[in-house]
C-alpha cells in the first residue's frame, strides 16, 4: 500500500470516529441551544439513576414486606408452641 492509500484509510476512520462521538454526544435532533439542552447521554443517565431508584424502592419495599411477614410467621410459632 502507498501512502496515500494509507491517508485515505486514515482519514475514513478518523471520519467515522468523530461521527460516532458527534452522535452520542451530541445534542438530540430538534433540540434548542438554551437553558433546558441535554445531550442523549446526559438523557440516558438520567433515565437509568430514575430506574435504579424505582428499582431501590420496589426492593425495600418487598424486603420490609418480607420482613413483617418473617414477623408474623415467628410469633404464631411462639403461640403455638406455647400452646
Amino acid at each position: 500500500m502507498g501512502k496515500t492509500a494509507n491517508f485515505v484509510i486514515g482519514a475514513l476512520t478518523g471520519a467515522a470516529v468523530g461521527l460516532t462521538v458527534s452522535y452520542i454526544f451530541g445534542p438530540a435532533s430538534g433540540a434548542s441551544f438554551d437553558a433546558r439542552y441535554r445531550s442523549r447521554w446526559d438523557k440516558a443517565l438520567d433515565d437509568g439513576r430514575r430506574a435504579a431508584d424505582a428499582e431501590e424502592a420496589k426492593l425495600r419495599a418487598e424486603y420490609h414486606h418480607d420482613l413483617r411477614s418473617s414477623d408474623l410467621r415467628s410469633s404464631d410459632l411462639r403461640s403455638d408452641s406455647a400452646q
